[in-house]
């Protein structure tokens, strides 16, 4: 676990964030999620300062 903080731009951010590991049966790591707790302070904070590419583009390979 650990603390995620930002004041730069529009708003702020102040939360505790989880790392979470998986691992494969063959022991290697196959997945890594970062879950906020506070994912709705989250998404205000990131759609009030980042803007998102048109959605053809997020979906192109």
């Amino acid at each position: 676990m650990h603390r995620g903080w930002s004041t730069e731009g529009v708003g702020k951010v102040d939360t505790i964030w989880a790392l979470v590991w998986h691992f494969g049966a063959d022991g290697k790591v196959d997945s890594v999620v970062n879950p906020s707790a506070d994912q709705h302070q989250m998404d205000s904070f990131i759609w009030a300062n980042f803007s998102l590419a048109a959605l053809p583009d997020r979906l192109a390979p």
